[in-house]
């Protein structure tokens, strides 16, 4: 039975073994004899912690001193620090680290997802950006979707040894000690501000604060519209189900409220990426990210089931109010259509017989159509009908949806004859016309 303990390590807790313990200590305390440099320290200290969580030593898992020779085996001999700067390089025991996906926020424009591609893929980052430029065009905007994707699951390159790792070289004490003995911090603050004052930068930076002003009002103004559009359903829900064919019921009203829900969050997200592009930098806690992300997600996947269950019931409360009227007229040559383009469909149908159809939604007036035959000339004025119903609030549909059909024997010749401003959605030939239901 051995005698454990708790630590912390790179500011992470581990239950581990007191002979673990010593190994530890005696390993750390032999490379603080070699490295006076605190940062340095700090870092070897976060490595370790993340080498001890890839090996499979959680809080549950006690570390042994199998998992400090673990260690020791990654991170090299201390005693290779007494080496001059060039030696180290070459005498270190070297590790294989497999190149990982970070994002560089050292050299981000928004995020560092541009600069962490061009990392882990061995580009130029101005490239990378030129194509997610090409691919925002081609795609009308849904590679932002997969930016956010990236931005939200790829971590950024915070410690030494993610900088490491993102570069795909190996991370070890010496390789620790040269990166942090590397970083001239008054020469990035002057490079940083020679970036700056390029033109090109410093248009692109100008282009995407412009951009993220024009996401964020484009998600107000959404947002905006669809609180007021759900009032307006709210305060007159009684109208909307008498006058039109959705919503029909309370399915349905649920299927609208979730419709706009979830319009509602995409407007956010909106909002947010244009914040996020402004400011660049994520407004939001990743977990409430992804809370909302999961909201739309259920949002689609419920009202996918309402919609399957609610498109019957309006489909067949339309079909209820679709009614077709018959007039029968004398036989005639020529079709003289006189209309202020309220009806823009005019079919012409071969048949038999001479009659004209009225398909229309709702309950028109069709004695404001006239139609009559005068020395072989058919004559439909519809000057004074009028298209748009009459509601007491959001009609849907809009209006009648009038189509007239012309049966004749000589539809073709008519058809050749009829007015180019009138629409002709089809020419149907048919062997038995349908049987009138009003004259």
């Amino acid at each position: 039975m051995n005698e454990v303990t708790k630590i912390h390590l790179g500011r992470q807790a581990f239950t581990i073994s007191v002979d673990a313990q010593h190994e530890l200590r005696s390993y750390l305390d032999a490379i603080k004899n070699q490295v006076e440099d605190k940062e340095v320290m700090d870092e070897i200290e976060l490595r370790m912690a993340e080498l001890l969580t890839e090996h499979g030593i959680d809080r549950n898992k006690v570390i042994i001193p199998t998992d400090i020779d673990f260690l020791k085996e990654q991170l090299g001999n201390p005693k290779d620090f007494k080496e001059d700067e060039e030696e180290t390089g070459t005498n270190n025991k070297k590790v294989t680290d497999h190149k990982r996906l970070f994002r560089d926020t050292d050299k981000a424009l928004i995020a560092g997802v541009s600069a962490g591609l061009a990392e882990y893929f061995g580009l130029d980052v101005l490239l990378i950006r030129i194509l997610f430029v090409i691919a925002t065009i081609i795609t009308a905007g849904w590679i932002i979707l997969l930016y956010i994707i990236l931005w939200l699951l790829v971590p950024e390159a915070k410690t030494s040894s993610d900088r490491l790792l993102m570069a795909g070289s190996p991370v070890t004490v010496s390789s620790l000690k040269e990166i942090v003995e590397r970083a001239d911090v008054k020469g990035t603050v002057n490079r940083t501000k020679t970036s700056l004052l390029s033109p090109i930068n410093t248009l692109f930076r100008l282009i995407l604060k412009f951009v993220g002003i024009v996401f964020i009002l484009f998600g107000l103004s959404f947002l905006f519209g669809l609180v007021g559009a759900e009032s307006y359903i709210l305060v007159h829900g009684g109208p909307l189900v008498q006058n039109n064919i959705f919503p029909v019921g309370v399915r349905e009203h649920l299927l609208l409220d979730i419709s706009i829900l979830v319009t509602g969050l995409v407007a956010l997200f909106i909002m947010l990426f244009g914040i996020a592009i402004f400011r660049r930098k994520w407004p939001i806690r990743t977990w409430v990210t992804g809370i909302l992300i999961g909201l739309i997600f259920i949002g689609l996947a419920v009202g996918g089931a309402l919609t399957a269950d609610v498109y019957p019931n309006v489909r067949d409360r339309y079909n209820t109010n679709v009614h077709t009227t018959i007039r029968t007229v004398k036989p005639f040559t020529e079709v003289n259509l006189a209309s202020d383009n309220t009806i823009n469909t005019i079919n012409f149908v071969p048949s038999s017989k001479y009659y004209i159809s009225f398909n229309y939604y709702g309950r028109p007036n069709l004695a404001s159509i006239t139609t009559s035959v005068e020395n072989g000339d058919l004559v439909i004025n519809s000057n004074q009908f009028n298209e748009l119903r009459d509601c007491t609030a959001i009609c849907i549909p809009n209006g009648y949806d009038m189509a007239i059909t012309i049966y004749a024997p000589n539809a073709l010749q008519l058809m050749n004859q009829n007015d180019a401003n009138i629409q002709i959605e089809s020419i149907t030939p048919v062997s038995q016309p349908p049987l009138p239901l009003n004259k």
